[in-house]
């Protein structure tokens, strides 16, 4: 299943298991600075053929260091600049992308980003939008395994109904 719960996700970042290991990639970048977008991207493109050449098995991207004083660079643009990145280096059949964003919320969204490179993908703020929507009433009283299920089984069949239309 190409949408990860918040715990696959986890398990998979901390991996390390029969050579298999992650390395998570900061997506996030300081308001303050000057940096330019074009330089995050070449450095996250860099960080992830170093991540193949320590052998590390799955890069995770990550935009959990989302604050008031840091922004994210938009997931779909980090994910794809790595991946056309790695195909251009021959390096990409190395190594599974993982997403980890607040940004995906909706089936097009997951499949931008599966199209885009992702391998997989962790929604986490969909998660917790879902949550904080049931501890308002407005889901009924579903625990939080229900919730996931059910948003994850909605996600893959519309990724499913729009595979099928593009043939």
């Amino acid at each position: 299943h190409p949408i990860l719960t918040n715990e696959e996700a986890s398990a998979l970042r901390q991996c390390d298991h029969r050579g298999w290991t992650s390395k998570t990639i900061d997506i996030t970048y300081d308001i303050d600075g000057n940096t330019k977008i074009s330089e995050l991207l070449e450095d996250i493109c860099l960080q992830g053929s170093e991540a193949i050449k320590d052998g590390h098995s799955l890069i995770v991207l990550s935009d959990r260091g989302v604050d008031k004083n840091r922004a994210a660079i938009s997931a779909l643009l980090a994910s794809s600049a790595l991946h056309r990145h790695l195909v251009t280096q021959h390096e990409r059949t190395q190594v599974g992308i993982i997403l980890e964003t607040g940004e995906a919320r909706e089936v097009h969204h997951f499949c931008l980003l599966t199209g885009y490179g992702a391998d997989a993908i962790n929604p986490y703020l969909a998660f917790e939008a879902l949550y904080q929507a049931r501890d308002d009433g407005l889901l009924g009283d579903m625990d939080d395994t229900e919730i996931v299920k059910s948003y994850r089984k909605g996600v893959a069949k519309g990724m499913l109904k729009i595979m099928a239309k593009m043939g």
